[in-house]
């Protein structure tokens, strides 16, 4: 502390007294290590006073009288005029340097504000999404997918329903949904397959139309269920679209047209997900279904997805479960569009 050492070698004469009932003595006032040391003739300490606590008893005038805290009976008087005004600017230097209640408080008060914020920013969204998704009933969520498929028409075309090919797609979705719910064929750009609320799965119609037999499609549909297994796909939605269009929802039970083209405009665009080996070959064993075939689609060179292929449940015994018939039909779904 520089105005510490500047007057590391001062000293004063002063009257101290050691309570209310004692007699004032004759000590020597000098500096020590961040206190007053108060010393007999002979340069024995009688006293070490905290320069942080000391307090100036007196307004005016000489002597000043000090005090080691605000309510000790212990008191010291110095007329020095040079040694006051060195206590004076030693002590405003430590307060200079020390804590500070108010800009403590209001640094306490600052973290605890970006906690907070920082709780909301990244916590609201997933605990909102949640508490959305489990508001939602079967019927509500079949009601959010098909609004979102209607949304689908402006963005990639309507769903292939060429009619003689339907009771194939039927016959593709009681395989591959045995618990429900609905394929829909159609031109997607880059994407391959998507799954959206309501039971809905979306397959890109080249893997349709470019695929000799079905188990590449059929693949990227158990693929679907299974990423569905591991995450919802309403609680994908709603954690797509905002915490701010969530909490609409939540208080009105609404989804505006807007919100939902866009959910499914960056559903269509973003890249795909993998779920894990484990519950894609589980799904593969139920259905059936060889896996080697959809683990060459997503890698030829089978680096990748060497799980699947090592791990086909169906290798040396897979057989089909629909004709060579049904899949022409399905292959014929678009029409000549």
């Amino acid at each position: 502390m520089t105005a510490l050492k500047k007057y590391e070698r001062l000293e004063s004469l002063g009257l101290w007294k050691e309570s209310n009932t004692d007699q004032r003595v004759e000590v020597i006032v000098s500096f020590g290590a961040a206190s007053l040391v108060l010393s007999n003739s002979n340069g024995k300490p009688l006293a070490h006073w905290s320069l942080a606590a000391v307090r100036t008893l007196t307004r005016n005038g000489l002597p000043t009288i000090y005090g080691p805290d605000q309510n000790s009976g212990e008191t010291l008087e110095i007329d020095d005029k040079q040694m006051i005004e060195a206590i004076k600017e030693v002590r405003k230097s430590i307060r200079r340097i020390g804590p500070h209640p108010v800009r403590l408080s209001w640094i306490l008060s600052g973290l605890i504000f970006a906690t907070i914020f920082a709780l909301v920013f990244f916590w609201l969204p997933y605990i909102s999404a949640d508490y959305a998704t489990r508001l939602i009933t079967q019927p509500k969520a079949k009601q959010i997918g098909d609004d979102i498929l209607n949304q689908a028409q402006n963005l990639t075309g309507q769903a292939c329903d060429e009619t003689l090919s339907l009771p194939a797609l039927r016959k593709f979705e009681n395989w591959l949904l045995p618990d429900g719910g609905n394929i829909h064929i159609l031109d997607m750009g880059a994407r391959l397959s998507a799954q959206i609320p309501g039971g809905n799965i979306l397959l890109n119609r080249l893997l349709v139309e470019q695929n000799a037999g079905p188990e590449v499609a059929a693949g990227f549909v158990l693929m679907e269920r299974a990423l569905a297994a591991e995450k919802a796909p309403l609680t994908g939605m709603f954690r797509s679209i905002g915490t701010r269009a969530t909490l609409t929802f939540i208080a009105n039970g609404t989804l505006t047209n807007q919100v939902l083209a866009t959910y499914l405009r960056e559903t269509l665009t973003s890249g795909m997900a993998r779920p894990t080996d484990k519950n894609l070959l589980s799904l593969f064993d139920t259905a059936k279904l060889t896996s080697a075939p959809y683990a060459y689609a997503i890698d030829p060179t089978g680096k990748t997805t060497a799980g699947l292929i090592l791990g086909d449940p169906m290798q040396n015994k897979y057989r089909l479960q629909i004709t060579d018939a049904d899949w022409i039909d399905l292959q014929a779904i678009c029409g000549n569009e």
